[in-house]
């Protein structure tokens, strides 16, 4: 597998704190790779590391190939990244924030280009609005239009529908789509688990700096079971030889049977023939929320919130 972004034993001290700790991370090539964890945890510490912002106090990391300590210079051609709220200057507009931005970045936007960018992030119609004028969301969208200048393959963005109502941020949502249909990765922050889950096709999740697991997010989220909604949750326990305090599951009135979906038709028969009744069969499905919790639950002492 190619790989966009790797970390290996990446870490950042401040003193006796340890903010990224012995991070390794695999990022694929043409993912959006959802980056998860606490308040706290080392995101922003990490993507500043990514981005060559900050040096790593051991460890290495590369984008696309490129060495993010010893070859900064050139991770300006391949990274584009919104982090933490964008800076602008108040008093110009979108179209002449992109083009010192560009100019800044080593780059001269063409003709039309800021426009595109603009039209593209849905700030059509305000190419010559003063940005002090702008909304928090807005500031985001032009962030992630500052982000594409120079055609970058790889994005970092952090909190990128921060400040959206739920029309904005579906769009967002849309065009981190079409960015990965044209072959870029997204590494995209967020504390939103439901956002992450509805687009991203891999996750990495870290707590006090330290990762607690990382994978494609079908495969950590695959079906491990099937639940059944029956006239008897004890009979039916008892009939599968479940324990009735884990045979329940977290909804009331389901009982939880391991098994594939092979397994199904035998459960029914057996349950069917000693006379409990069977109203709903469903995969169990995890949540990105439910792995969220798992993985972190250290800190608050192996419990759920």
């Amino acid at each position: 597998m190619d790989y966009a972004i790797r970390t290996e034993g990446l870490t950042k001290r401040y003193g006796a704190l340890a903010a990224v700790n012995n991070l390794s991370l695999e990022v694929p090539a043409g993912s959006v790779f959802g980056f998860l964890g606490p308040n706290g945890a080392g995101k922003t510490t990490t993507i500043r590391m990514l981005l060559g912002l900050i040096k790593p106090t051991s460890g290495a990391a590369s984008v696309m190939g490129v060495d993010v300590l010893r070859e900064r210079p050139r991770l300006s051609t391949l990274v584009g990244a919104i982090v933490e709220v964008p800076a602008f200057y108040p008093y110009l507009s979108a179209a002449e924030n992109l083009r010192v931005m560009a100019l800044g970045a080593g780059h001269a936007l063409a003709a039309g280009e800021s426009d595109r960018l603009l039209t593209l992030v849905g700030l059509a119609k305000e190419l010559k609005r003063p940005v002090k004028q702008f909304s928090l969301g807005m500031k985001q969208r032009l962030g992630l239009a500052a982000a594409l200048i120079g055609d970058p393959p790889v994005l970092f963005l952090d909190e990128p529908t921060n400040g959206l109502d739920p029309d904005g941020a579906r769009e967002i949502r849309d065009l981190i789509g079409s960015l990965k249909r044209e072959g870029r990765t997204v590494f995209l922050s967020s504390h939103l688990l439901q956002e992450v889950e509805r687009i991203c096709t891999d996750v990495a999740i870290v707590q006090n700096g330290e990762l607690r697991t990382q994978g494609n997010v079908a495969k950590l989220l695959a079906s491990s079971g099937i639940e059944l909604r029956v006239s008897s949750m004890a009979r039916a326990a008892a009939l599968l030889n479940l324990p009735p305090a884990e045979g329940l599951t977290s909804d009331a009135g389901w009982l939880l049977a391991e098994g594939a979906d092979s397994a199904v038709p035998g459960v029914l028969r057996k349950l069917l023939q000693a006379d409990v009744d069977v109203y709903e069969v469903r995969p169990k499905r995890n949540s990105l929320e439910q792995l969220f919790f798992e993985a972190t639950a250290n800190a608050r002492g192996g419990k759920h919130p």
